[in-house]
């Protein structure tokens, strides 16, 4: 019995992070949460679910009548088919940037992931602004009171989910170590 217990392994040093025979590591990133630029994106995709599935509860948090509801999820169903990531010309940017580039090694990398970055940034810039436009559109066709209870619903969602470990989507580039991973995927052919 004393053998057995003797064999189990010591907890303290279980996470490998606590070893010393283990250099560190570069950080990866498995998958980066969500931008302040998206957080209005996933809200109201998340607003249209609501209303599709549990409108009752939808209309009755928001102060809406039923046209207001309808509208509000006209307004967006539309604004979620309309735009995209755009993901391929991010990834297009960064293999421009790689081709292009006379570094090399993490160099050329990192502006093949700058590339990108930049690129994406550029993207939502445009979903952010683009979101802005669709909440004004809703707001206006509200009531005073709807208005209220709109902006607070948006206000406490945007906090959740900004809180809620939420993630984003696209190729995971926030590091060298990912980075390089992500260039040899689509770059390196």
């Amino acid at each position: 019995m004393a053998g057995t217990l003797c064999a189990q392994p010591d907890l303290e040093l279980a996470d490998p992070s606590l070893d010393p025979r283990i250099s560190p590591r570069e950080p990866r990133v498995l998958a980066p949460t969500l931008a302040p630029e998206e957080l209005d994106r996933a809200v109201l995709n998340r607003l249209m679910q609501e209303i599709a599935h549990t409108p009752d509860r939808a209309a009755e948090i928001l102060s809406l009548d039923d046209d207001e509801l309808q509208n509000t999820y006209i307004y967006l169903s539309n604004a979620r088919s309309f735009i995209n990531n755009n993901e391929s010309a991010n990834l297009r940017a960064m293999c421009l940037a790689w081709n292009a580039s006379t570094t090399t090694g993490d160099e050329r990398i990192a502006e093949a992931l700058n590339a990108y970055k930049r690129r994406r940034q550029f993207t939502l810039d445009f979903i952010a602004r683009y979101y802005r436009v669709v909440i004004a559109d809703i707001e206006s066709t509200l009531d005073e009171q709807s208005q209220r209870q709109f902006k607070r619903y948006m206000d406490d969602r945007r906090a959740r989910m900004a809180n809620s470990g939420a993630t984003s989507f696209g190729a995971v580039v926030e590091n060298i170590s990912s980075g390089r991973e992500t260039v040899q995927s689509h770059c390196q052919r």
